[in-house]
């Protein structure tokens, strides 16, 4: 009989460490508000790159960063209170897709394999074709 209620407990023991992360806010999405608080949090994880523009999804969980060169650009994921940034290069995109102002980017990633940003603004969506297209006849 004692494996039954070691099983109960361990279940109620998670549980509790869930509601727990919960009610202290570990649980929160912190979106970004604008295209400076996009760049402000790009620069705190990779300092030394330089990025010059953001461009943010509808949502705010997710922005393409203008590193202000042909060749690379920036990708900034939020997940939670917390959030990624990586450069992404002609050698790191393997396909991509842009249709009703939503760009579907494919890595070559095991971690990250597919990307998807959907623009508020149909320029934003044009540049980034540009951009891309740019990439690929690299």
């Amino acid at each position: 009989m004692t494996l039954p209620y070691l099983i109960v407990g361990s279940l109620l023991f998670i549980l509790f460490i869930i509601v727990l992360h919960h009610l202290l806010g570990q649980t929160a999405w912190e979106g970004m508000p604008d295209r400076e608080a996009a760049l402000t949090r790009f620069r705190d994880i990779l300092p030394d790159v330089p990025a010059a523009g953001a461009a943010l999804s509808r949502d705010g969980l997710s922005a393409l960063i203008d590193l202000g060169a042909e060749s690379r650009f920036g990708l900034l994921l939020i997940m939670g209170r917390y959030a990624t940034a990586r450069v992404v290069g002609a050698d790191t995109v393997t396909g991509w897709d842009l249709r009703d102002n939503v760009l579907t980017l494919a890595l070559a990633d095991f971690t990250a394999p597919s990307f998807r940003i959907s623009f508020a603004d149909p320029a934003e969506a044009a540049h980034w074709r540009a951009v891309l297209e740019a990439l690929r006849n690299k």
